[in-house]
């Protein structure tokens, strides 16, 4: 006789390699706010940006919420051997679901050890309208270092962040 205690068809959340796929579904599905701050700082769009990070970033990652849609996609693109620009945009689905989010903040601390073990050094820009990832960099333990008051082709306030 099998006893079953119900949670074995409960699916977790997972962090996986990127694939090429993953890139047109992220950017049909990305949070409007993530949408913006891709455009103001680079003039670009969500899958033009998701493409060449999903090429020039090591590693390249996709978090799978656990009904199996994509929530995010991030990463390091190197700047240098110990150096990185880290980046994520994410899904609507990741702000949405009350049990992936907390799942996914609990994920995002280990993500983040580990890719810091392969780049000691990690920055990069965050606009600052987009108060989801401005309060995420800060809990994660970044230290804001600038704020850039024009910055990009729109002229957008972005700060400066920095984790050694």
């Amino acid at each position: 006789m099998v006893t079953t205690t119900g949670k074995e068809n409960i699916r977790m959340a997972i962090v996986r390699p990127s694939k090429l796929t993953d890139v047109a579904i992220v950017a049909e599905n990305m949070r409007k706010e993530d949408i913006a701050e891709v455009k103001a700082q680079n003039g670009g769009c969500p899958k033009g940006s998701l493409l060449y990070a999903y090429f020039m970033s090591k590693p390249c990652l996709t978090v799978v919420s656990r009904h199996g849609h994509l929530m995010a996609m991030g990463g390091v693109v190197p700047e240098g051997k110990k150096t990185g620009r880290i980046w994520l945009l994410g899904c609507q689905s990741m702000v949405d679901d009350s049990i992936d989010r907390r799942w996914f903040l609990r994920k995002s601390k280990e993500t983040l050890a580990e890719m810091q073990s392969l780049y000691p050094l990690l920055f990069n820009m965050v606009d600052a309208r987009n108060e989801v990832h401005v309060k995420w960099i800060d809990w994660l333990g970044f230290t804001f270092i600038k704020k850039h008051l024009n910055w990009g082709p729109e002229s957008q306030m972005f700060y400066e962040f920095v984790r050694i």
